[in-house]
């Protein structure tokens, strides 16, 4: 009896994770990856610097982002937080160029001209772990150790 109890529960949890597993699988596939070589600008809600390749596109509406990686490094990015785009189409392309903003006393002044790259779909999720990512990478970036100097004999 305790056995075909135990094997009763096993069962039933088998079961119960299948179909967890099987509604987990649902919700991934619901989301699509997919990447866009445009987004609308005017849906454009707000941008979000991590470092110097990734920019975040929050978009209006519905919670929707998009992460663009940068095919290389744009100098200035991450330490100006800010950058200017132009737009002929009102569509921001991976064909097109971001411009950093760096400020000098009171002026904004344009600093590196970057290509933008492909944007791809993110979730709330996959922008904390950017984030995480990103400060990681600052925190390793300043590590520092004292340094002896040698003595002037």
């Amino acid at each position: 009896m305790v056995r075909s109890s135990r094997v009763m529960t096993m069962a039933a949890a088998a079961a119960l994770f299948a179909n967890f597993a099987a509604a987990q699988d649902d919700e991934a596939e619901a989301f699509d990856r997919t990447p866009e070589e445009c987004i609308s600008v005017s849906r454009i809600d707000r941008t979000e610097v991590l470092d110097d390749r990734t920019v975040i596109f929050h978009m209006r509406g519905r919670r929707e982002a998009y992460r663009n990686y940068l095919p290389r490094s744009c100098p200035n990015l991450d330490r100006s937080k800010r950058f200017m785009y132009e737009i002929r189409s009102g569509r921001l392309c991976d064909i097109d160029t971001i411009t950093v903003l760096e400020q000098f006393g009171t002026r904004l002044e344009r600093g590196f001209t970057c290509q933008l790259g492909a944007f791809y779909p993110v979730t709330q999720e996959d922008i904390e772990e950017l984030r995480a990512i990103a400060e990681r990478g600052r925190a390793e970036a300043i590590e520092a150790s004292p340094a002896e100097l040698p003595d002037d004999e």
